[in-house]
């Protein structure tokens, strides 16, 4: 289990060219990174020319070397851990267009070592499985996309993959929770996957309908 509830990373994309403006300042107890403007670049920035330093904490900062598989141990491979012991778990991806959400969750294309963390979770929770003799495990896949405050079900079977887009996807219309406690999606429909393989293919199927816009 993590020592925290919440944990919270900062990735550092690659750059072609360092604004100089900022630091990484690690110890073994404190993760932060320091953003020092001098004040003549500040002038020509949208920011407080009265303030030219800042700095944020975090559990823990990834360099821009930072590879999809050390990526996937510190991030997410704790939670895939909890969660198999019976807690809820969420990474969630936050961060401007183009600040690499996309490539750190799902991956890139060209090279198998750049899977992302859904893939790799995935991997890790069949593995998991296979390797469990004393339990009896039902995985389901649910691909819900939230666009323009409106719910979309990626993985819906009756709409045509990667045609319509959103158009064609039904609503999910609300929460319902149920006596015992649990909560579920109206709308939102639920695929079991047997193995590995089904799933990414499901992945597969949300991402082909997923909407793409600048945040």
């Amino acid at each position: 289990m993590p020592s925290t509830a919440i944990t919270i990373f900062l990735r550092i994309r690659p750059a072609k060219k360092s604004s100089g403006f900022f630091k990484v300042a690690e110890t073994d107890e404190e993760h932060c990174v320091q953003v020092d403007v001098p004040v003549n670049d500040a002038r020509n920035l949208v920011v407080n020319n009265k303030r030219t330093h800042w700095q944020f904490t975090f559990n823990g900062v990834l360099p821009d070397d930072t590879s999809q598989d050390d990526a996937y141990q510190r991030i997410a491979a704790p939670v895939v851990a909890s969660v198999a012991e019976g807690f809820n778990g969420t990474v969630f991806a936050y961060g401007q267009t183009g600040s690499g959400k996309t490539y750190t969750l799902t991956g890139g294309t060209d090279k198998y070592s750049q899977r992302g963390l859904i893939p790799r979770a995935i991997s890790a929770i069949f593995e998991h499985v296979s390797s469990s003799s004393e339990n009896e495990y039902t995985v389901r896949i649910t691909y819900l996309e939230i666009y323009n405050e409106t719910g979309y079900d990626l993985l819906d079977p009756k709409s045509v993959q990667g045609k319509g887009g959103l158009a064609e996807l039904p609503k999910v219309s609300g929460v319902v929770e149920e006596d015992d406690g649990s909560v579920w999606l109206r709308g939102l429909s639920s695929h079991v996957a047997t193995n590995e393989e089904q799933a990414l293919n499901l992945l597969f199927i949300g991402d082909t309908n997923r909407a793409v816009s600048e945040t």
